[in-house]
This record gives structure tokens, C-alpha cells and sequence, in this order.
């Protein structure tokens, strides 16, 4: 029964741990151990501030602020180990074996590829592509918006569909796009 009553009280510690962790803290330790994007990247993810995503991974990371976290996301690893069979060691001794045959064989290209990800598993590297495409309509103005569209509805008349526009949803009616001028090559329809 000794056995019975300490796995009931394991489970309640979990459950009480889950318990104060909030719903973002728990999707940034699921987003780090998937280990996919940098540790800024996982708080934006999660639900972070923008501006301030870095300064929170930081925070969650460090052990100090906030203890659970870094709890849950050592729980998560475990879970994950058991469940896929794969350890952090394990995988690096992997590639290391991988990277010695492959440098062996002469195929160098495959070398340093392992080594690469062995050094990202190492957590020496980190993978920080980002999407740093920005649509110049992001930094226009109203004014400047509503000039383009006269803009392209000159240039391709055919993609925009003349008519009365009706609100069904009772919400403010889009009054300045019924007001944008024709096109200057419109055709008269009667």
C-alpha cells in the first residue's frame, strides 16, 4: 500500500506543479523542448510580447524566476525520452559516430553536416532563420494604401469587381473604399 500511496501523491505533485504554471509558461516549455525555434522565438510563440520575448525566455530559462518551468520542461525531455527511445546523449553520440565514418569514408560533406547538428543538439548553435520578409504596405500610410490601390485598379481593371458594397453584419460600413476613383480607363456600362 506504501507504493499505492506514493505514486498517488507523485501524480498530485505533477498535477498541483500544472497547476501553477500558466497556459503560456506550459506552451513555451513544450515549444523549447520540440527545439525547433530559438529560446525568443519559443516566448513569442507562446504568447510573449514582441519587444519583450527575449528578456522572458530568459527569465523562464534561468531557473531562478521561475523553477517550474525549467521542472516541466525536464519532465517534457523525459517524457519524450521514454516515449521515442532517444536521449540528448545518445543522439550526439550518434552523430559523433556518424561524423568520424562518413570524415573516414572521405565524404566530408556528410562530416560536417553531422557535426552540425550534433553542435545544434549540443546547444552550441543555434538554427536562427527567421522570416525577415516585411510588405512594404506595412509601412505605408493610409494615404499612401489608398494612392496604390488607385494605382493598380489603373493598371488591372478587371481585377476589381464594381458594385455596391452592403453591411450585413451591422458594423461600420467601409465608406473611404467606396470612395476610391474609378479607374481612369473604366469603360461606361449602360
Amino acid at each position: 500500500m506504501k507504493n499505492a500511496d506514493k505514486e498517488k501523491t507523485n501524480s498530485t505533485e505533477v498535477i498541483e506543479k500544472d497547476r501553477k504554471l500558466t497556459n503560456r509558461q506550459r506552451e513555451f516549455a513544450k515549444l523549447y523542448v520540440d527545439g525547433i525555434y530559438s529560446n525568443t522565438e519559443c516566448a513569442r510563440r507562446a504568447g510573449y510580447a514582441e519587444g519583450a520575448a527575449n528578456v522572458h525566455a530568459s527569465r523562464l530559462l534561468n531557473g531562478k524566476d521561475y523553477p517550474l518551468v525549467v521542472e516541466h520542461i525536464s519532465e517534457l525531455r523525459q517524457e519524450r525520452e521514454r516515449k521515442y527511445g532517444v536521449t540528448l546523449i545518445g543522439q550526439l553520440k550518434r552523430f559523433h559516430d556518424l561524423s568520424r565514418s562518413a570524415e573516414e569514408e572521405g565524404h566530408f560533406s556528410a562530416a560536417i553536416n553531422a557535426e552540425k547538428i550534433r553542435s545544434s543538439l549540443g546547444g552550441l548553435t543555434v538554427d536562427r532563420r527567421e522570416n525577415q520578409h516585411i510588405h512594404s504596405v506595412d509601412k505605408m500610410t493610409r494615404e499612401e494604401i489608398a494612392s496604390r490601390l488607385v494605382q493598380l485598379r489603373n493598371e488591372y481593371p478587371t481585377a476589381f469587381i464594381e458594385g455596391t458594397i452592403v453591411d450585413v453584419t451591422g458594423e461600420e460600413t467601409l465608406e473611404e473604399s467606396k470612395s476610391l476613383p474609378a479607374p481612369e480607363n473604366s469603360r461606361d456600362e449602360n
